[in-house]
């Protein structure tokens, strides 16, 4: 399967990122074929069925047809109809140009969409409302078309914000960051995963949604009722948090190891530490994650300071992102590897 994803613009390399890390659960082998402003074309061997719906940085889903310069966007389309063996049966058509603007000399997006308009009317009725086939074409380096297979419902992200918990704090991560550093940790539906400062429970709540397993804990009483309290609004069954300090969480997993570790780190200032240094907090955070994690598997990390983090022999940095969330404050979401 070929897949061509309209990525969202909030990041510009987490989104891509994000894509990958559900691809590369589906087929190690899977294989990057572009990757453009906005854009992501992946080749993923032996799968027939993409799980869209746990992507937070993607609009929209395509099956690729073709990729080309701008320019031969028209002829290249012509072809692909002429040739017909890759065509669907409809009767019915609608197809939408993304991703021009203005910014790219004597090109025009009214301009292609009535060439492609014309070529296709052709063949296809267009249907703006109700059609059986769904074109998009997705303008950024080069122009890339395909079929549309699914569209981001952007409710279910939306009940999920800060606002719709009944407990909140405001240090709380962004439910869409929450649910990308989910996705990054490459876990499966059906495993494990441990935040050890799980604080109002917003990766957990994600982790849930998507299939997971979740535990938890912080040091907080009332961040771990809290949490409770969003876990049970939001329907999850079976997680399991406890007041618990950093050194204590493996309890919560017994003899067992986890599938991966997500979690916002305190930063010593509107989160508190206790009056231990952050430092030693992220030392014993990684000692924990080497105990329980199997070789492979992932912890992921939001952190305001990476000065402060280890040297670690068991975990290899894979990615880093800088999320900016304002002046002061700077996320870092980093991906280990337990070697």
């Amino acid at each position: 399967m070929r897949l061509l994803f309209e990525l969202s613009g909030e990041h510009p390399s987490l989104p891509a990122a994000e894509a990958e890390a559900v691809a590369e659960l589906l087929s190690p082998c899977y294989r990057r074929i572009a990757l453009e402003p906005g854009v992501l074309v992946l080749d993923i061997p032996g799968v027939d069925d993409f799980p869209a719906e746990r992507l937070a940085y993607t609009h929209a889903l395509h099956r690729h047809l073709f990729s080309c310069p701008v320019a031969e966007l028209v002829e290249n389309a012509r072809a692909w109809l002429e040739d017909g063996k890759d065509v669907p049966q409809a009767k019915t058509v609608r197809a939408r140009v993304h991703g021009i603007g203005g910014a790219r000399p004597g090109v025009s997006k009214q301009e292609l969409e009535k060439d492609f308009g014309e070529l296709l009317v052709r063949r296809f009725k267009i249907d703006l409302v109700h059609p059986e086939l769904k074109l998009r074409v997705l303008v950024s380096e080069k122009a890339h078309m395909g079929i549309a297979l699914w569209e981001q419902d952007k409710a279910p992200l939306e009940k999920h914000k800060l606002k719709h918990r009944p407990f909140f704090s405001p240090i709380s991560l962004d439910t869409k960051l929450a649910r990308a550093m989910v996705n990054l940790a490459g876990a499966r539906a059906g495993s494990t995963v441990l935040d050890p400062f799980c604080g109002t429970g917003g990766i957990l709540i994600e982790a849930a949604h998507l299939g997971l397993k979740v535990l938890g804990s912080d040091l907080e009483w009332n961040m771990v009722e809290g949490c409770r309290q969003n876990l049970e609004h939001y329907g999850v069954k079976g997680a399991v948090v406890q007041k618990a300090d950093i050194g204590e969480a493996g309890l919560l997993v017994g003899e067992r190891t986890v599938d991966a570790v997500v979690t916002d780190l305190p930063y010593g200032r509107a989160s508190g530490t206790r009056g231990e240094k952050v430092a030693l907090i992220y030392q014993r955070l990684f000692r924990t994650a080497s105990s329980l994690l199997a070789p492979g598997k992932r912890l992921v990390l939001a952190v305001h300071e990476t000065s402060l983090l280890p040297n670690s022999n068991d975990l290899r940095l894979l990615r880093s992102f800088d999320c900016r969330v304002h002046r002061s404050l700077t996320r870092h979401i980093m991906v280990f590897e337990r070697s």
